[in-house]
This record gives structure tokens, C-alpha cells and sequence, in this order.
């Protein structure tokens, strides 16, 4: 027999379990890929850690942020953890560029807003400088930003690789990695999210539509690579 599906209930139901709104549990199928990638992504970590890729030196993980170290230890999904500290992040529908064509610049801007305009994510990239800031601006009164240098060549074309990727966590750093100013961009299956940390004890977050996160990768590559 059929039950009436109580949407009070549900919405307690998310609540009590921590779950942010507008989020329900995967499906067995979804739920096992979800653990697989997330697998693959904390063996990812662990490896770059160890002093593979662009790392010059090796990084003390017990220096780790406690929610990457607890990722790594298995103890908790990143992609969940970080999505219940910011359940109601503001919803990124639009993109706009400048230049907006690809013609090479040394000062590019990426401003993407959601639908009133009420919060703003713009991304600058300064070629000559081989620097990128992001700046989260809420009500165009309050703004944090976060300023990355000399991002290179590797953990940028890695980046751009996992983040076409159906789903799964994507780190975008620099070679000193959780001691400079950071981004960490979560894939999920109605939208991308997007967090800034800094060492200096302050965060953000967005959540981008996928037709805009798409925009942002292809701006992005074609930034970073003007000169090849």
C-alpha cells in the first residue's frame, strides 16, 4: 500500500542528518560511484602530498587544515563536510568577461553573479604577474578575497582535468599548497561548488551552475595558456 510522503517529515529528516537544503540521499548506484571517486580523490591527495607532481618539498599533513586531514584519514566525505558548513551558498546563473574575446591581456576579469545580483564571484587574473584573486562580494557592501601566485603549469592542466569530470573534489593551489590561499571546487550533479580558504582564518563559497562552471574551465584554460 501506498503511503502519503510528508514533506515535513522529509525536510526534519535532512535536517536532523545534517544534509543541506534541497539535498536528498543518492541512490545505491549514485551513493557507490560517489564513495569510489571519493576514494580516488583522497589516494590523489595523499600522492601529491608525498612530494609527487609540483611539490618542491614535502608537506607536513599533521599541518594539514583538520577537515583536509580528516579527509584523508578517511573519517569524513569532503564534498559532504564542506557543503553543511555553507547549506545555503549563493547560486552563481551568470558569467561575463572582459576582454571578451581571447585576445592576450595582461589584466582579465571573470564576474559571475546570481540571479538578483545581491552576490557577486569575480575571478582576476594578471598574466604578467602570473597571479589570480577571488573575490566574493556579498549585498556590494562586504568582500573577502583570496590571492593565488604562481600557480604553475601542472596543478593548473590537473585542474582543468578533474573539473571536467562528471563528479568528484578538485583542488586548485599553489606549490605551498593549505599555507597559501587556496580553492577546493566540488562536483555534484545540478551544480558546482566552489570554496576559498585562507591560512589567515577566513572562507567562502558559491555554488556555480554547471553551464557556468563550463564557461569559467574554458575562460580559465584560455587565460592561463594565451601565450601557447
Amino acid at each position: 500500500m501506498s503511503r502519503d510522503i510528508n514533506v515535513g517529515d522529509t525536510k526534519r529528516q535532512f535536517e536532523r542528518d545534517g544534509l543541506p537544503a534541497g539535498t536528498g540521499r543518492l541512490n545505491p548506484q549514485a551513493a557507490e560511484t560517489h564513495t569510489r571517486i571519493s576514494q580516488q580523490d583522497r589516494q590523489r591527495l595523499m600522492r601529491d602530498l608525498a612530494g609527487t607532481g609540483s611539490l618542491k618539498r614535502q608537506i607536513k599533513v599533521d599541518k594539514a587544515p583538520v577537515t583536509i586531514k580528516q579527509f584523508l584519514r578517511g573519517e569524513i566525505e569532503l564534498d559532504t563536510e564542506l557543503a553543511r558548513r555553507f547549506a545555503s551558498a549563493p547560486l552563481m546563473t551568470s558569467i561575463a568577461r572582459s576582454p571578451r574575446d581571447n585576445r592576450p591581456a595582461s589584466h582579465a576579469i571573470a564576474m559571475l553573479t546570481n540571479q538578483d545580483s545581491s552576490a557577486m564571484l569575480t575571478l582576476d587574473i594578471y598574466s604578467d604577474q602570473e597571479v589570480m584573486e577571488a573575490t566574493f562580494t556579498l549585498n556590494h557592501m562586504l568582500a573577502q578575497r583570496f590571492y593565488m601566485e604562481h600557480l604553475n603549469g601542472y596543478d593548473k592542466r590537473r585542474w582543468l582535468d578533474l573539473m571536467r569530470r562528471e563528479a568528484g573534489v578538485a583542488f586548485l593551489w599553489t606549490s605551498r599548497r593549505w599555507e597559501d590561499d587556496y580553492l577546493i571546487f566540488v562536483l555534484r550533479p545540478h551544480y558546482v561548488r566552489m570554496y576559498a580558504f585562507s591560512p589567515k582564518r577566513f572562507e567562502a563559497s558559491a555554488r556555480l551552475t554547471h553551464p557556468v562552471a563550463r564557461q569559467l574551465i574554458n575562460w580559465l584554460e584560455a587565460r592561463w595558456f594565451q601565450a601557447n
